[in-house]
């Protein structure tokens, strides 16, 4: 009795698989996110990013300038080069001489030298 039972199983379940691979080929999968993030992307690939800072800077081309997070009463910071500082800094090259709300004043190897805010979108502000 058993046996009479497994073969209409294996047939059934085999034809089953088949519609499902023939169903299933060719079509591409499409994610609606809603403003979340898609778990069928890998968080992590295969590139790998590394910042050198402002261990590599050597003149003032070399500068990211990133933006400012100003503070009135004295502890404003300034971002380059993925790195975050405050005035009086001095990392490698780099020394953080003033931070302004629209600018900073900055000495690369013994010159000193002034970045400007620029509004994103490129105008100045």
């Amino acid at each position: 009795m058993k046996r009479r039972l497994i073969l209409p199983f294996i047939v059934l379940a085999g034809f089953s698989m088949g519609i499902f691979l023939i169903t299933a080929h060719g079509e591409e999968y499409k994610y609606f996110s809603k403003g979340k993030r898609d778990p069928f992307v890998p968080l992590a690939t295969g590139e790998i990013k590394t910042s050198m800072g402002l261990q590599a800077v050597e003149t003032i081309d070399d500068v990211k300038f990133e933006g400012i997070i100003f503070d009135p009463n004295g502890k404003s910071m300034v971002v380059l080069n993925d790195e975050v500082l405050k005035e009086g800094d001095k990392l490698y090259n780099v020394e953080i001489i003033k931070i302004d709300n629209k600018a900073v004043t900055i000495k690369v190897n013994e010159r000193v030298h002034t970045i400007n805010l620029v509004e994103e979108g490129g105008g100045k502000s």
